[in-house]
């Protein structure tokens, strides 16, 4: 639901600053921590939630920005922000760039948002983490690859999680891979179709929305390096350890600080601020995934989401003191970003992420009495939870082969009582199925 826009007024004490197609941790971080320090206005929310056939064949994402740019001019903004994926940073930056506000260009965040080409930017300035790629049609079926052959690691050139992603062998693994229903290929397009006019404009649209992109296989221990650039220099706010259910590709947690040698990390940093200097991104924050294999010590970029982690907001606050939010209304206002190290009250912290391999219908979630005990036995913890009862947790996009029911933010003086405590917390928040 559209916020009216106030009526013009001199610039306020409080920076006004306008959050497009906001998500569930926008809600949680922003209208709890920030409304004293900053004037938040909402739009495009409706943007985030699934249209139905009509709603999507209409939608013109050019007229939406050019209305939402125009009913917002001349309101005193002071800056724009977006921190969803799809279609939030791309939003942020088409409308603050008609409204003269700091946000990255419109064509950098696109093409940094479509694995392909990503990978060309990521090839221009760091060669040697960027692995071997191709663009792939999904229906035409087994690919006439050029540049690879099995096995091969497969996902959407535009993608949500790790939905479709995973590793193929030969030519069966790649047609079960990409078969899609009808139904499946008609959301797929009413989803993709904003990003393939975008495409449009801003690439050579050579590769569609709705193609797969085939690379090496990538193996090694996982992590996020997150950071901002402002003022064509980018900084490196930390690295998260990615760990994953025994066995899977599904993550089970996050965990900052990293635990990597300090060596490995250093270069971690540095790959990503070559990479996001040469990019052009600026005023915002990012976040780049990678790999470290320790058998070749190669580092290894696997994506870059022109971004922040909103996920990972608060657990930066607990271990450096600082909110990763305050970083990116900073960027958007054009003030200079406080960052700082060490100077939060815990050590260790996790995103951990609840999950079920097998599909079920929710009975039962925590009540909010129960909720509330949790965060009165460990202060600050972040509970999200992803269902409802009646619900199936399919319904819910999801990874290839699991189900995610709950996200528990946490922290503690030390890593082993982090995960000691999350044991409890977990006996605290009793789901069952039906």
């Amino acid at each position: 639901m559209r916020v009216a826009p106030l009526a013009p007024q001199s610039r306020p004490e409080r920076p006004r600053v306008l959050v497009l197609c906001p998500g569930a941790w926008d809600k949680v971080a922003l209208e709890t921590r920030f409304e004293e320090r900053y004037e938040l206005l909402y739009d495009g929310e409706r943007l985030v939630k699934s249209p139905s056939l009509w709603e999507g064949l209409r939608f013109d994402v050019f007229r939406w920005v050019e209305r939402t740019a125009e009913a917002w001019r001349g309101q005193g903004l002071v800056g724009v922000v977006g921190t969803g994926d799809y279609p939030g940073c791309m939003l942020a930056s088409l409308v603050g760039e008609r409204l003269g506000l700091p946000v990255p260009a419109p064509e950098v965040v696109v093409r940094l948002s479509h694995k392909y080409y990503s990978r060309q930017i990521q090839q221009a300035w760091v060669p040697e983490a960027t692995p071997d790629f191709e663009p792939l049609h999904p229906f035409a079926g087994p690919p006439r690859m050029e540049r690879l052959g099995y096995p091969l690691f497969i996902k959407p050139v535009k993608g949500t999680m790790s939905i479709r992603a995973r590793r193929v062998n030969d030519a069966r693994e790649w047609r079960e891979a990409v078969r899609f229903s009808w139904r499946e290929r008609l959301e797929k397009h009413l989803l993709l179709r904003p990003y393939q006019h975008l495409l449009e404009r801003y690439t050579d649209a050579r590769v569609p929305a709705w193609y797969f992109i085939g690379e090496t296989p990538l193996t090694g221990a996982q992590v996020t390096v997150d950071g901002f650039v402002e003022g064509g220099k980018a900084v490196v706010m930390g690295i998260v350890d990615s760990v994953m259910y025994p066995g899977t590709i599904s993550f089970q947690r996050f965990e900052y600080p990293s635990v990597l040698p300090e060596s490995v990390q250093a270069r971690m940093r540095e790959v990503a601020v070559r990479l996001m200097e040469g990019s052009g991104f600026d005023h915002a924050c990012f976040n780049v995934e990678m790999f470290h294999d320790a058998a070749s010590d190669r580092v290894t970029v696997i994506e870059v989401n022109p971004r922040m982690s909103y996920q990972f907001a608060d657990l930066y606050e607990r271990v450096d003191g600082m909110n990763t939010y305050e970083a990116q209304l900073a960027l958007a206002v054009g003030r200079p970003v406080p960052w700082r190290r060490r100077a939060g009250r815990d050590g260790a912290v996790a995103s951990f992420v609840m999950r079920r391999f097998s599909d079920a219908r929710v009975a039962r979630v925590p009540s909010e009495e129960e909720l509330a005990r949790v965060k009165e036995c460990f202060p600050g913890t972040v509970i999200q939870v992803l269902c409802a009862p009646g619900e199936r947790l399919s319904e819910h996009d999801q990874d290839v082969g699991s189900y995610r029911y709950c996200i528990v933010n946490l922290g503690a003086p030390t890593r082993e009582e982090l995960l000691a405590r999350y044991e409890q917390v977990e006996r605290m928040l009793p789901f069952t199925w039906g």
